[in-house]
């Protein structure tokens, strides 16, 4: 309890500093910060304020799903003799009297319970009831990363959550926005993604957004009021938004198009509600003003593409194109 009320003592008092001393920078001497930004600047503390608060007052709701590492207590009823504890191993099973192999990783504690229950009823006991519960918690290693106090890499012990992982990182920085992403790999390599509003999860109490924490899980907070401009420009990269900016803004501020870039074929990545939603931008037909320039809003991604014909001379003016067959006179 010293430990915890310490860490929270220490967290509180390293945001007090943060916000008394500010922060942040621009790209340009002469830029300044736009009113939407600011705006989510001053909230940034109170946001902060709560994610403490919740981190180390409340627990989690998500029932935990036992791991390597693990020490399971386990308790037959009907059998006292039969009560153990073990250790889960890094093949993911546990060894148990009588009936020896028993797999349990990826179970919650109460499907353990039924999946041993299950062991013994087949061939020694009749509907036995079954206890387990976890001793001792595998510790969690998850990176933090992106407009945090002190990002890196923490460990977290038990029900590690999203809330957990943030106040480990010291909060919010005074340049972060209020979408949070964990990324978390599948079981067949891949990746997936999951973003958090933490203003519904804290100013509005949805506690299902408090996602658990997996190891090896990332997680990532985007600065607040910037823009991602991406493929056919001179200057990939994050750019500042300011009040009303416009697609066609945004792409002169990355140094414009390159020569390999189809003006037509733009496309603006915008998450809604956690679904991205791609919207197709033509530049062309906005700088004939035969349609309207599209407002940016903060965390938008415009990605300009390539025309396959530009590209195609380009490589040829740089030596990079060999045609799949012989040019030699015979």
């Amino acid at each position: 309890m010293f430990k915890k009320i310490t860490l929270i003592s220490a967290v509180i008092f390293s945001l007090a500093l943060m916000y008394a001393c500010g922060g942040g920078s621009s790209s340009s001497g002469s830029y300044t910060i736009p009113q939407a930004t600011r705006e989510v600047n001053k909230e940034n503390q109170e946001l902060n304020r709560k994610l403490i608060q919740e981190t180390f007052s409340t627990t989690s709701s998500v029932d935990y799903r036992i791991g390597p590492g693990d020490l399971l207590a386990i308790q037959v009823l009907e059998a006292p003799d039969l009560n153990t504890e073990a250790r889960v191993n890094s093949q993911n099973s546990i060894t148990f009297p009588l009936i020896g192999k028993v797999d349990v990783a990826g179970y919650t504690p109460q499907e353990a319970e039924s999946r041993i229950a299950e062991m013994l009823s087949e061939n020694y006991m009749h509907n036995p009831h079954v206890i387990v519960s976890v001793k001792e918690y595998r510790s969690q290693r998850v990176a933090v990363i992106g407009s945090v106090k002190n990002p890196g890499t923490y460990e977290l012990l038990g029900k590690g959550t999203l809330l957990d992982a943030l106040a480990l990182a010291g909060g919010l920085d005074v340049n972060a926005s209020d979408l949070v992403y964990v990324t978390r790999k599948t079981s067949d390599g891949g990746e997936k993604s999951v973003q958090v509003d933490l203003d519904e999860l804290l100013d509005k109490g949805d506690a299902t957004l408090n996602v658990p924490i997996n190891m090896g899980d990332v997680v990532y907070v985007p600065q607040a009021g910037v823009v991602y401009v991406d493929g056919a420009v001179v200057k990939p990269g994050t750019y500042p938004i300011t009040d009303d900016m416009t697609v066609s803004q945004a792409v002169t501020a990355a140094g414009g198009m390159d020569k390999t870039a189809k003006a037509s074929d733009v496309r603006l990545l915008r998450n809604r509600d956690g679904q991205v939603e791609v919207l197709p931008v033509n530049l062309e037909a906005i700088k004939d003003g035969e349609i309207p320039d599209m407002i940016l809003q903060d965390q938008d991604v415009v990605v300009v593409g390539k025309s396959a014909i530009k590209s195609f001379f380009d490589a040829i003016k740089l030596g990079l194109f060999f045609p799949p067959f012989s040019m030699g006179v015979q």
